[in-house]
């Protein structure tokens, strides 16, 4: 085995360095040409309340001559930006003019929540000034804060760093002061550029404003510089992050401990850890119960396995939520100029052990290489099949960047090499990908070959055995008036065999989606194919409402024809509501029928989420999801403060079939040093 392994790595090493040398001849370094402004250095910070008052913002030159993203036209509202900064923190200013204000929207009042329904400005910070990645901080019009970080994080404020945001609306329209300390960023050692670039968006006319203009598909090496920094040295960030948790139930009652560590390096790479997690507590995601003929995709929304997800190997390697509950874990990731690493390990003491690793390596912003492993050993007390499960898989990604859009060529080989009983195998993944423009096609050319004996424990791979090929094809406009706020249609084709050349499933499908300058969307599919020799094909009708807002925003689809050559019908709708100041719910209701009319299978789901806001940072919530005849209800009160402790009390739990009789306190308390 250990022959075979050595081996399989060889070869692939090979591969990986011939296409290596075949890159970098063909990969020409890009021209960064963005504007280069500076931020005035000031003694006397601003009061960040909204209020343009104080001396320091005088001092500052305005940024103006803001574009919409699409055309690069001259954007509909003015705004304009002001910059300076202090030995700890960057500063900034919007002034954000609208001629009619009465309209500017800001539903949301919860600190990173989702705020792209309402008026919103932004800063993306590039601290790397590598074009590859930024931190994201936007502000609504009433003050509320979302931030987004390039390595993703849990939503603890201590534990993703804090910074500052006000704002207030105006006779004239809205105005936002922002802090932003540079001890929230990761930056090499006497960097003295950030790239950045500022946003702007209007929901009320689906217009973002940016300035610079960085095209319809954003390209990072158009974004500003911002020099002449003196920025403070990075020192480490440990923070703690106990919890307690104290349940009780029929027949059972218990207290609970648990600990998170989170260490920000002097070398920009993150250490985590964690101590006897609560994943229990975590609301998942709730599948889709539409027919599939494989394993449904679900999201992880457990935290320890959130932190710098998008750096680890993706899902045919690595599905993290093929891991339950552990015992402890540990997780490292950061990027050293060209090189970026990143390791995890999770142990359920004395039967399981599931670890993941990767490394890559970026000559240039637009070329990347990678090598992935993956690896789980289960005990044969955990698993009728115990042993270990591996994956070795090099790729690499080569990017375009163009006016009309951004090109991706991307390939990656998955290697299995398992031990004991466990089947070996490979899969192959190549793709060349356009992102487009509007008034430019857009496509994608993919082909794929999963072997049937290709078999990774943690990995996802829900169909094997088949090698085939998709072909997209793509058009859309944004057109600046008339009828139509958006539109597209696509052209797609799938065609995938079996290891005996017998078709395994294709088909041939068409769609149109339109938008409406009043919120109002439409669309409609349809699609002729086959599965295993039965027909699969559908068609379907979309109809949606106040698209862009926040709480009112609402769809029906319909779906009607055949899947697995049985008649097929699905209706989803769903809505939200603000049913008064502080209430709002969520409501989604499922309903699918397989089978003839006579005797069809009919299955049905609901889903409701409800809030009822005290203040921005307490609030009580309902989640109710009934399938069938089971429902499941979870009762919480949660409250998320900027410093000092989080509390929970949830009633049920959230992810249970029906409702449990269980009440439990959970307190996290982050330390940060």
């Amino acid at each position: 085995m250990r022959t075979l392994l050595v081996r399989r790595l060889e070869s692939d090493l090979l591969q990986a360095r011939v296409i290596l040398a075949l890159l970098l001849v063909l990969s020409a370094p890009t021209a960064f040409a963005g504007p280069v402004i500076r931020a005035v250095e000031i003694d006397s910070p601003p009061t960040i309340d909204g209020v343009l008052d104080e001396l320091c913002w005088t001092r500052c030159d305005k940024i103006a001559d803001f574009k919409e993203s699409n055309y690069g036209r001259g954007a509909t509202e003015p705004t304009e930006v002001m910059l300076c900064r202090d030995k700890e923190h960057l500063y900034v200013a919007f002034i954000c003019r609208d001629s009619q204000p009465a309209r500017i929207r800001a539903a949301q009042t919860q600190t990173n929540s989702d705020i792209s329904s309402d008026d919103y400005a932004a800063v993306l910070l590039d601290p790397e000034n590598s074009h590859l990645g930024h931190y994201s901080f936007e502000v609504n019009a009433i003050g509320t804060q979302f931030q987004s970080l390039p390595d993703g994080a849990p939503a603890n404020i201590t534990w993703r760093g804090d910074w500052k945001a006000a704002a207030g609306i105006t006779d004239s329209g809205w105005q936002a002061e922002m802090a932003i300390p540079f001890a929230a960023l990761r930056y090499p050692i006497g960097q003295r550029t950030f790239g950045i670039h500022f946003r702007r968006y209007i929901p009320r006319l689906d217009e973002c404003g940016t300035w610079p203009f960085v095209g319809a598909v954003m390209d990072q090496t158009r974004f500003a510089e911002l020099t002449d920094l003196e920025l403070p040295v990075q020192t480490t960030r440990p923070v703690f992050m106990p919890y307690t948790l104290t349940s009780t139930e029929p027949g059972r009652s218990f207290t609970d401990v648990g600990l998170d560590y989170k260490h920000e390096l002097p070398n920009r790479h993150t250490a985590l850890a964690t101590y006897n997690p609560d994943f229990t507590d975590v609301q998942d995601a709730v599948a889709s119960i539409s027919y599939s003929y494989t394993e449904q995709y679900l999201p992880e929304h457990r935290p320890f396995f959130q932190e710098g997800a998008n750096l680890f190997p993706d899902s045919m390697a690595f599905y993290s939520r093929r891991i339950g509950q552990i015992d402890w874990g540990v997780k490292t990731f950061g990027k050293s100029g060209p090189h970026t690493i990143a390791l995890v390990d999770a142990v359920k003491s004395g039967s399981e052990n599931h670890f993941a690793g990767s490394y890559a390596y970026d000559p240039t912003p637009d070329l990347a290489f990678s090598l992935w492993a993956a690896a789980s050993t289960l005990s044969p007390a955990a698993s009728s099949t115990p042993g270990t499960s591996m994956c070795v898989s090099p790729g690499f990604v080569r990017r375009w960047r163009a006016d009309s859009g951004t090109t991706y060529l991307t390939c990656r080989r998955y290697s299995a090499l398992n031990f004991g009983s466990l089947p070996d195998g490979s899969a192959l993944r190549l793709s060349l990908e356009k992102e487009a423009a509007p008034r430019s096609f857009d496509y994608a050319i993919s082909y794929g070959r999963t072997n049937s004996d290709y078999y990774v424990r943690d990995g996802y791979a829900p169909l094997t055995g088949v090698r085939g090929f998709f072909l997209g094809l793509g058009y859309h406009d944004r057109p600046a008036a008339g009828r139509l706020n958006y539109w597209r249609t696509d052209l797609n084709i799938t065609r995938y065999w079996s290891e005996d050349d017998s078709l395994h499933h294709g088909s041939v499908s068409l769609s149109a989606d339109w938008d409406t300058p009043s919120e109002w969307g439409f669309g409609g599919s349809l699609v002729a194919g086959s599965w295993l020799g039965q027909s699969d094909s559908t068609i379907a009708a979309r109809v949606s409402w106040l698209e862009r807002h926040l709480y009112g925003r609402g769809s029906l689809v319909c779906y009607l024809g055949k899947r697995a050559g049985r008649d097929y019908a699905e209706v989803d709708v769903s809505q939200s509501y603000r049913l008064a100041r502080r209430v709002t719910i969520s409501l989604s209701r499922q309903w699918t029928r397989l089978g003839a009319p006579g005797s069809p299978e009919v299955a049905s789901q609901l889903t409701l989420l409800g809030n009822y806001e005290l203040a921005p940072d307490r609030v009580l919530g309902v989640w109710l999801v009934g399938r069938g005849s089971s429902r499941n209800m979870c009762l919480t009160y949660r409250q998320t403060v900027r410093t000092g402790s989080d509390i929970y009390l949830i009633y049920g739990y959230p992810n249970t079939l029906t409702t449990e009789q269980r009440l439990a306190l959970k307190m996290v308390m982050p330390i940060a040093w």
